[in-house]
């Protein structure tokens, strides 16, 4: 599947792509798009909040449910070539900025619905 960059405007194709999706379908609170109310991270509610081992795991559980392929009235939500297989979060520095490591599989015809080939991926997010 090849798309293009929302920076560039250049072709984007395979993991490029998915690390792309991943980060606009995190960096979009729930509700925000008027078609697809459904479409995006519900992260939103847990900003401000101290980082306590229940407010981490809030995180992680939005995360994992925002980018879950899934289908709902019809449309197609998450991102169906990358399947969540662990959040490894990383130390946070002075500032405060929490970085988390989504690593999983990376299916290049997910969006197809075949899971024959794939491989391992990773891809960095964080809080500005």
């Amino acid at each position: 599947m090849a798309g293009m960059c929302r920076h560039t405007g250049r072709p984007l194709e395979s993991w490029d792509h998915v690390r792309q999706s991943l980060d606009d379908i995190l960096t979009t609170a729930m509700g925000e798009r008027v078609e697809r109310r459904r479409y995006g991270a519900d992260a939103g509610r847990l900003l401000d909040r101290p980082m306590t081992p229940g407010t981490l795991m809030d995180v992680y559980v939005a995360i994992a449910q925002a980018i879950a392929s899934r289908r709902i009235n019809g449309q197609e939500y998450g991102e169906p070539r990358f399947d969540l297989a662990a959040i490894l979060p990383r130390e946070a520095g002075p500032d405060g900025r929490l970085v988390l490591d989504l690593v999983g599989l990376y299916y290049p015809r997910g969006h197809l619905g075949d899971t024959s080939v794939f491989e391992t991926a990773r891809h960095t997010v964080g809080t500005a």
